[in-house]
């Protein structure tokens, strides 16, 4: 089992669209371009993307952020990782300027 947590501060993303274009999956992307905090939604992929490489014990670069996808369950809307065809629990969390997230595989 692995554990990963990240924390992004949300004061330090500047250019919104060039790190969604960077991080987000095609689905995540269409998700992003609907949402009404769309600073939050990135900033809290990023945490739970670096956080499943620090849980798989990858170094950032050695996966594409683009090859995982965080989607929501339809039937209770909780974020699940997708990686490889394999399903894998996330939290996602925002107070402040701050996003936080913790992966378990």
């Amino acid at each position: 089992m692995g554990v990963g947590i990240d924390i992004v501060d949300m004061k330090r993303i500047h250019n919104i669209e060039r790190l969604a274009k960077y991080v987000l999956s095609d689905d995540e992307y269409s998700l992003f371009q609907n949402r009404v905090r769309p600073l939050e939604f990135l900033a809290g992929r990023f945490a739970a993307k670096e956080a499943f490489l620090k849980a798989m014990h990858q170094g950032i670069g050695s996966v594409s952020f683009k090859s995982i996808s965080i989607l929501y369950d339809k039937n209770s809307g909780a974020p699940i990782l997708y990686y490889e065809n394999k399903q894998y629990d996330v939290s996602i969390s925002h107070d402040g300027d701050y996003a936080v997230a913790v992966v378990v595989v």
